[in-house]
């Protein structure tokens, strides 16, 4: 019985060691142990769930209110259930981005499908005085998007990258630096 007890255990320590994430942790604690855009990746893409219904909501907001209508959830909420459209991961990375180290001086990029909606939302950051993308909220229709991107000279060529891709309901139109218009409490 010992020995059973003591291999649960032992597991148990491997898979939280191995997710970094022991469940009682908080946002501020994780991101103050974050070092890097990996460790964001990282958290992102082992956490985040891409949730439809929260998307069909946002888009229902944004025909009843333009813009304005536009809501992410604030880190930590992402953080306490992992769910959300690309809105909040992309908020969530460019807020963790941005608290672990300013010089990463991340930023929103909105993306026009040019069939129409829904657009898309992902991070800009700088590295090595170069442009990369971080994304992970695509849902699975478009997850060839997924993930971390570049280096870039310019959003031009992340543009590029995007055109390049076969998507279902997806056509690369604007790619451009935009601020988000709000956040839940």
């Amino acid at each position: 019985m010992k020995s059973l007890k003591g291999m649960l255990l032992g597991i148990s320590l491997l898979l939280i060691s191995s997710t970094g994430f022991t469940g009682d942790e908080t946002y501020s604690h994780a991101v103050s142990s974050w070092q890097s855009h990996e460790d964001i990746g990282k958290w992102l893409q082992k956490n985040f769930i891409f949730d439809k219904e929260r998307q069909k909501v946002i888009q229902k907001r944004l025909r009843a209110h333009g813009p304005s209508g536009l809501l992410v959830r604030a880190p930590e909420k992402l953080f306490e259930n992992g769910k959300g459209y690309c809105g909040d991961s992309a908020n969530f990375a460019v807020e963790s981005l941005n608290s672990i180290d300013p010089e990463y001086n991340a930023r929103w990029v909105f993306i026009e499908n040019a069939r129409g909606r829904p657009n898309h939302w992902v991070a800009a950051f700088d590295h090595n005085e170069r442009l990369y993308i971080m994304d992970y909220g695509a849902g699975d229709k478009w997850q060839p998007m997924e993930g971390v991107h570049g280096p870039y000279d310019s959003l031009y060529e992340y543009r590029k990258f995007l055109a390049s891709l076969s998507l279902p309901g997806f056509e690369v139109g604007k790619v451009v630096f935009r601020d988000m218009p709000g956040q839940e409490d």
